[in-house]
């Protein structure tokens, strides 16, 4: 089964805005996937299937429960809000001050009709986009229908670091049986405050690369790829498995390095590369497969 890049947004009337809760995609069809967020999406836009939620605390907790949703654009550069990362997804950042008539950013939910499915797989990435001071957290919860309470998805929350570009890919993760064959479920990521005294600036959290299929053989299963790679002050970390060479290709598609991988472990410099994003292409067994490197 093949995915389908969901890029599109959903566009949303002045009618049907009161409306919170996102029409669910239909699993059986097709898995989704998620995988970009323009800056330049229009307010009252949002991700196939999905809405961002807000509430009015600048430092929510995971107990606090989201007030209203989302209205502004996705490229502000001054007080709390979602932003649109472009090929890093979308990221939640609060501070002391909202935008005008704005709560501050606190979830997005992605609506599921898991109906015909028997199994649910779930994989998704978070990303510290910016550091700051303040220890906070990104918590996946998940629930049936759009009333219930929800509850903790398991082995499921990212603390943020203090190292900028730090991530963590979660799963695959199989959902419990409950959520199969369901006219609507609901995940929801959301950002909070640890609530451990901390003080200062708060950190940028995003949330890219969401895949959901209806079992472990469809194709999430080629995005579980066995390495791993880590970029810190413009040094790329490669820890190859089975990876036979590498390209790194900028934005318009040229190559600015190549390399054949034969260590254990890669260390690869990168600071003859101005900032931006770029993509690596690893040649691993007969396969190419190609991510996203932003340097910065």
């Amino acid at each position: 089964m093949l995915f389908f890049l969901l890029l599109a947004f959903a566009i949303v009337s002045d009618f049907a805005f009161a409306q919170t809760n996102p029409q669910a995609y239909k699993l059986s069809g097709s898995p989704y996937y998620f995988n970009e967020w323009s800056e330049n999406s229009p307010a009252k836009t949002y991700p196939v299937s999905m809405i961002f939620h807000t509430l009015k605390k600048s430092d929510p907790k995971l107990e606090d429960e989201m007030t209203g949703d989302w209205t502004s654009p996705y490229n502000l550069k001054s007080k709390a809000r979602f932003n649109g990362l472009g090929q890093y997804g979308f990221s939640f950042l609060s501070t002391s001050l909202s935008q005008d008539d704005e709560g501050y950013p606190g979830a997005a939910v992605l609506a599921l009709d898991t109906r015909y499915c028997s199994e649910i797989y779930l994989r998704w990435t978070a990303r510290t986009f910016n550091v700051g001071e303040r220890n906070y957290f990104i918590q996946l919860q998940y629930r049936i229908g759009d009333k219930s309470k929800f509850t903790n998805v398991p082995n499921s929350v990212y603390s943020s670091s203090q190292t900028k570009g730090d991530f963590q890919v979660f799963g695959p993760i199989k959902l419990p049986d409950d959520y199969a064959n369901k006219s609507y479920i609901q995940l929801r990521w959301k950002y909070c405050y640890a609530n451990d005294g901390s003080s200062g600036t708060r950190p940028q959290l995003a949330v890219d690369d969401i895949y959901v299929a209806d079992n472990l053989n469809s194709s999430i299963n080629e995005f579980s790829d066995n390495f791993e790679f880590q970029i810190i002050d413009k040094t790329l970390f490669l820890y190859p498995n089975e990876i036979s060479s590498l390209e790194i290709y900028n934005s318009f598609g040229q190559i600015v390095y190549s390399s054949s991988v034969i260590s254990d472990c890669s260390i690869i410099n990168l600071n003859f590369l101005s900032n931006g994003l770029y993509f690596i292409v690893l040649n691993k067994q007969e396969r190419v497969v190609s991510k996203k490197l932003l340097l910065y």
